[in-house]
């Protein structure tokens, strides 16, 4: 089972988005599986690295569209990804520097609190601002 599940109420109507906010529940769920199944430093360290590199790509893209879409309330948005982007961060290098009391179980839990909230409250905000086919209104 997975440790975090994707659904239809997680879409938000833009294919690009949607399919990127899959992928993060993915690496997710990959993170999770790894941890669980007792997978070399080295293996959790590549999916962190993924996953890192992978939500700083999504926040580009989301702010763009948004951006583009006139979404008003862009600079909170912002402010929220960057605040995320800083804590994963913050765990990652935690990993790298003591891999052997990384508290995993607390990484995973704010991930999966971070994904289902984050794309249920402040990314459902925007989605008003797209049209039918996901693209701007504009």
């Amino acid at each position: 089972m997975a440790f975090v599940e994707w659904s239809d109420d997680f879409k938000t109507g833009n294919r690009d988005i949607d399919h990127e906010h899959w992928g993060l529940f993915a690496l997710v769920n990959d993170l999770s599986d790894k941890i669980e199944m007792g997978a070399a430093d080295s293996s959790i360290a590549v999916t962190m690295e993924a996953l890192v590199g992978y939500v700083e790509a999504h926040f580009e893209r989301e702010e763009g569209i948004m951006r583009e879409a006139g979404y008003p309330d862009l600079p909170t948005h912002i402010e929220a990804h960057r605040r995320l982007e800083g804590s994963v961060q913050f765990f990652k290098s935690y990993y790298e520097d003591t891999p052997e009391i990384f508290p995993y179980q607390e990484f995973l839990d704010f991930l999966k609190g971070w994904l289902t909230g984050h794309i249920m409250k402040e990314d459902m905000a925007y989605v008003p601002f797209l049209n039918d086919d996901g693209t701007d209104t504009k």
